[in-house]
């Protein structure tokens, strides 16, 4: 955005130069009053700046704006905001400009949200936000996830004993056992999601509707004794078989589920289903930064998902689940890694 002020600042200031060149600019007021409005919108733009100062002994957020940040202010008392939060542009609440990046660190409260800053870096959005919690004392949400303290992300209690386990939710096909390994896990597919049926329909709509149009057309224009010959018929095979493998391919990712290990020691994870066995991933327990519930980024079918966050990237599990399975499946994966030492054995399946 500031390269764009830039160059459109050069631009007006030159323009009496280009129209000293160009005698019909020099007598064209409306591309001068076009010059002097980008001239003076740049300069604004380059000149302005944003300010944040938190006070605690006033308990005071100020937020200031404008050319030498002096222009226009707004304050908010420090106790009325109960969390931060780390948004990505489209799911942040707090307005904020469009130059800071795509994620926008925010201030929460019962009543409104206020963005202070934020960055195209997640890992110095992420840090700025941790700081912005230790510093007011508060929670800290990342990504629409549950407000918790920045230094205790990960923080639960351990499973112990043999009523360790919760009972899973009515109706649950999530099944559930203790062993060497710790505590093993198996999450089913995720079902039929709109996404994957409209992904199914184009399936369809490609090996039936894509034949059927091609034939009628063929037909209209060859005549029918020549649908027989091997052109039509080399162009329905294809679209029979591209139709086909979309379809197979959506059906194995609908019916493919998760299998997870976790203990003090990590969290092993690999997908079940739709043939051949997946490679075991291992995350180490000294990796992992965060299990969470989180929206996933699809722009028109979004979906609740447990989300597990460590120095390389994000995996993300149980799209299509319920809100209890998920919460439960976070809590159990949490304990978890809070527990020391091997998990007493035996087996509770539901």
């Amino acid at each position: 955005m500031r390269g764009a002020c830039r160059v459109a600042l050069v631009a007006a200031l030159s323009f009496p130069v280009v129209a000293l060149l160009v005698p019909s600019l020099w007598s064209a007021w409306q591309a001068w009053a076009m010059a002097l409005l980008a001239c003076g919108w740049a300069a604004h733009q380059l000149t302005s700046d944003w300010k944040v100062l938190l006070n605690k002994e006033t308990q005071l957020l100020k937020l200031r704006s404008g050319v030498g940040v002096f222009f226009s202010a707004n304050t908010h008392p420090l106790e009325s905001f109960t969390s931060v939060a780390l948004s990505p542009r489209g799911k942040a609440g707090g307005g904020g400009s469009s130059d800071w990046g795509f994620y926008s660190v925010e201030l929460k409260s019962p009543t409104r949200t206020v963005a202070v800053s934020g960055s195209n870096d997640r890992e110095e959005a992420l840090e700025l936000a941790q700081a912005l919690s230790r510093f007011l004392g508060v929670d800290l949400s990342v990504d629409g996830g549950h407000a918790r303290p920045a230094d205790a992300r990960l923080e639960a209690a351990p499973l112990e004993g043999e009523q360790a386990i919760p009972s899973l939710p009515p109706g649950s096909r999530i099944r559930v056992r203790q062993s060497a390994q710790g505590l093993v896990l198996q999450l089913p597919g995720c079902g039929w999601r709109p996404l994957f049926v409209v992904k199914a329909g184009i399936a369809l709509v490609i090996a039936v509707g894509g034949p059927t149009v091609f034939g009628l057309a063929w037909v209209r224009t060859f005549g029918p004794r020549q649908l027989t010959s091997a052109e039509p018929l080399t162009a329905l095979a294809v679209f029979l078989c591209l139709g086909g493998l979309l379809l197979w391919s959506v059906i194995r990712e609908v019916n493919q589920g998760w299998s997870l290990a976790a203990s003090s020691r990590g969290i092993e994870h690999s997908r079940t289903g739709g043939g051949k066995p997946r490679e075991v991933t291992r995350l180490p327990s000294s990796q992992i930064e965060d299990i969470d519930l989180r929206e996933t980024e699809e722009k028109l079918f979004r979906s609740l998902t447990v989300v597990i966050e460590h120095k390389k990237g994000f995996v993300r599990m149980g799209a299509g689940l319920s809100r209890e399975e998920l919460e439960w499946t976070e809590t159990m994966l949490r304990r978890a890694l809070a527990t020391r030492g091997c998990q007493g054995r035996g087996d509770a399946e539901a």
